[in-house]
């Protein structure tokens, strides 16, 4: 009989060390920071990640003397509400101060798998270590993990600062031994809440594009004036405001007129505002420029109206000259 009495002994001093070692366990969920996307500049296009950490904070009674380190699982089922900016099948939706919205989804998994649809909980799995020396006490265990945030597209969104906030629910329990049911499926457990806050700030977006050089063609005479158009093309936001302004090319004299050079040679030109030709369009308040112009989340083509006079014909050649185009928004 001794010769089967050591491997007993073992064996329930195993048991001991590593089985339940506590009647109860509590935690308390809080998010470490919000999910923040951050500035986000919609003129990049694309998709955009982030993502935020829950923090796990529990409490385990000890009930045995034991001296050393107990490993507990415990599995969080964490639900979420459809949060302040609502929701629908397939999407959650950040909301701006004039109520303009932008969809995003949470997930479980890096890979976008698992979403947090509302109402929906999905499972986290974490093993808590407990440290403790003596009976009858609670002792402090921690884990975590994350939550990942994407917004599928950012091209054409709005200037604003846009937000959610969401409510989590956690419903936890230990989870060791063979027969615990997987996933949420297992009854009772204990609840937690916590608060989600979801941010992201859209920056001031626009684009700027020459669409249309301008070309006079080929002419024998300057004997009587010379139009042509060409045109430059804006994208932004339709929160955003806006300026063109044109400078005065390589041989131009400011506030005046303009240059197209062949050598030592000039033919004078200038740019409008107008089909006219009566508004010129230069880079200050003397000349004038295009100002005070409204985004409206579309490309916009402005049409740029040029106007060689009549001069005297110099040489013939190839006359040409650059103007730089600038844009201002805010």
């Amino acid at each position: 009989m001794k010769r089967f009495l050591l491997p007993l002994m073992c064996l329930f001093v195993l048991f001991l060390a590593s089985g339940s070692a506590s009647a109860d366990t509590n935690c308390a969920f809080n998010r470490s920071g919000g999910l923040d996307f951050g500035n986000l500049d919609p003129g990049l296009g694309g998709s955009f990640n982030e993502t935020m950490q829950i923090d796990a904070n529990c409490q385990s009674y000890v009930v045995i003397d034991f001296v050393g380190i107990f490993s507990q699982p415990i599995r969080a089922c964490m639900s979420l509400d459809a949060g302040s900016g609502g929701g629908d099948t397939n999407w959650r939706y950040m909301v701006d101060r004039n109520n303009k919205k932008i969809k995003y989804q949470l997930y479980g998994a890096a890979n976008h798998v698992n979403p947090y649809r509302a109402g929906t909980a999905v499972a986290n799995d974490m093993r808590l270590e407990f440290r403790f020396i003596s009976l009858f006490t609670w002792v402090p265990s921690t884990s975590n993990f994350k939550i990942y945030g994407w917004i599928p597209e950012t091209t054409g969104l709005e200037e604003g600062v846009y937000t959610d906030t969401v409510q989590a629910t956690f419903r936890y329990d230990e989870s060791g031994g063979w027969f615990f049911p997987s996933g949420c499926s297992f009854s009772g457990g204990k609840t937690a809440t916590t608060t989600l806050q979801v941010r992201v700030h859209v920056k001031s977006f626009c684009t700027l594009d020459v669409s249309q050089h301008i070309d006079f063609g080929n002419w024998q005479e300057l004997d009587q004036p010379r139009d042509q158009q060409g045109a430059v093309t804006v994208h932004c936001d339709a929160s955003t405001k806006y300026a063109v302004k044109l400078g005065w090319g390589g041989q131009g004299d400011v506030n005046k007129t303009r240059n197209m050079a062949n050598g030592n040679e000039k033919i004078s030109y200038n740019l409008y505002r107008d089909d006219k030709r009566s508004q010129p369009w230069g880079d200050n308040a003397t000349t004038g420029f295009l100002k005070d112009q409204q985004g409206e989340g579309k490309k916009k083509v402005i049409p740029i109206y040029a106007r060689v006079p009549k001069q005297a014909t110099p040489s013939p050649g190839t006359y040409a000259d650059n103007v730089v185009v600038t844009l201002e928004y805010n």
